[in-house]
């Protein structure tokens, strides 16, 4: 574009150069000696002097067409330099040494870590700590039994209380399960039940006391006479309302919170997890086993879906056998003391007459009650959980409030309940 310019401007002054030359030629140093100057039409072209104006014109035109066929473009400007593609260079990675696990090998299988609970009680805040089961997953430890009792709770084969002691109680259970499942009957966790069972994945949680927790303990009634006079026979303390909760021994849930000293709202603590349960199932029949302390739940095929230890009556006389049937199904009942049964207490305390005892879970037949047709029999709560299959009864059949709360719902009145020696 600049030497076209150039050519243009050097073009002009060829052309004018004649008239250049005529004005220099009149030039006179003092004005009264100027001649007039000459008038050239802008239209008359003056003739040119020799070729090289002809050669220049043509290098014009010539110019002038090459930038007639070049597109237009707003500027003009140099090609760019073909880019040399840039190789990045990075550095090579820098190993992580904080806070990186060791792998573990290969054909090692670890459990699943037990998470905080999300349910719906008040007490599971997202930041609770975890509480991780024994990596040896082969080592039947007390948490891990507890583990499996746990997994076992939530399908209704209860071992009466979480305590993490493969017991008398315990092993019941297993052998209800196993039977149930077509397994080899050992009462062990050996490996094909704990196969069957499954991981028992979040067999912990973590739960926050509230101030209604601590608002429901009240004191405990010393004698028969207070706890007729009582609007309600609640929890003593807070171990027993929180081990009820937790369907666990004060014992056990004591182990698993050391550092618990006193409870206040906000204090959390760590329970077993027997919630979110399975379904419960219906019963088609009960069976009672006299022999093994305990309560078979069975379907229309006669398969076990539920058991549960009992205690029975110390007295065999007043063991029932035979075929009974389910009479009333009270939930949150009360109870009627009759002195003819409490004869030494009766008189120790000077009760001549009936008595009716309000409703609560330290009510002598607990949470549940399941009239039978035998009179003044029935399956019932306790108010002492812990000493189910341990201590006999009048004659009733005794199970932890919890389980009991679950018959209730499994039966119907006229569902069939066999005594079985």
């Amino acid at each position: 574009m600049l030497a076209l310019v150039i050519l243009i401007l050097a073009l002009a002054f060829l052309i004018e150069l004649p008239r250049i030359k005529t004005y220099l030629a009149g030039f006179h140093p003092h004005p009264a000696e100027q001649p007039k100057h000459e008038i050239i039409h802008p239209a008359v072209k003056p003739t040119l002097p020799d070729d090289r104006l002809i050669r220049l014109q043509a290098k014009i035109e010539k110019e002038t067409e090459r930038m007639v066929e070049r597109p237009v473009s707003p500027a003009i400007q140099p090609p760019p330099k073909p880019v040399e593609p840039v190789v990045a260079q990075v550095p090579p990675p820098v190993p992580v040494k904080e806070n990186t696990p060791a792998l573990s090998p290969p054909n090692e299988t670890l459990p699943p870590v037990a998470q905080p609970s999300t349910g719906t009680s008040p007490g599971n805040p997202p930041s609770s700590p975890v509480r991780a089961l024994p990596l040896d997953p082969n080592k039947l430890d007390t948490e891990r039994i507890a583990a499996y009792q746990v997994a076992l709770e939530r399908i209704h084969f209860s071992c009466g209380f979480i305590d993490g002691d493969q017991g008398m109680r315990t092993q019941r259970m297993l052998r209800a399960f196993q039977a149930s499942r077509g397994l080899s009957i050992t009462g062990f966790l050996d490996q094909p039940t704990r196969d069957a069972i499954g991981e028992p994945g979040e067999p912990f949680l973590n739960y926050t006391v509230t101030a209604e927790d601590i608002a429901s303990i009240m004191p405990k009634p010393a004698t028969w006479r207070e706890k007729s006079q009582a609007t309600r026979l609640g929890y003593n303390d807070m171990w027993e309302m929180l081990a009820e909760k937790f369907h666990c021994t004060r014992g056990y849930l004591k182990l698993l919170n050391r550092d618990v000293k006193e409870f206040n709202p906000g204090t959390e603590v760590i329970g077993p997890k027997v919630f979110p349960a399975a379904p419960i199932p219906k019963a088609a029949s009960l069976r009672i086993l006299l022999s093994e302390t305990s309560i078979e739940a069975l379907d229309a095929g006669n398969k076990v879906v539920a058991f549960f230890p009992c205690s029975i009556a110390a007295d065999k006389n007043k063991r029932p056998n035979g075929a009974l049937t389910v009479k009333s199904i009270v939930p949150n009942p009360d109870y009627t003391f009759d002195p003819a049964l409490f004869p030494d207490v009766s008189v120790r305390e000077g009760i001549t007459k009936k008595m009716v005892l309000p409703p609560g879970p330290r009510n002598p037949v607990g949470s549940a009650w399941v009239g039978l047709s035998l009179p003044g029999y029935g399956i019932h709560g306790t108010p002492e959980p812990e000493n189910i299959s341990r201590t006999q009864s009048h004659g009733c059949f005794r199970l932890a409030n919890w389980n009991a709360e679950k018959v209730l719902k499994m039966v119907k009145v006229g569902t069939v309940v066999d005594v079985e020696p």
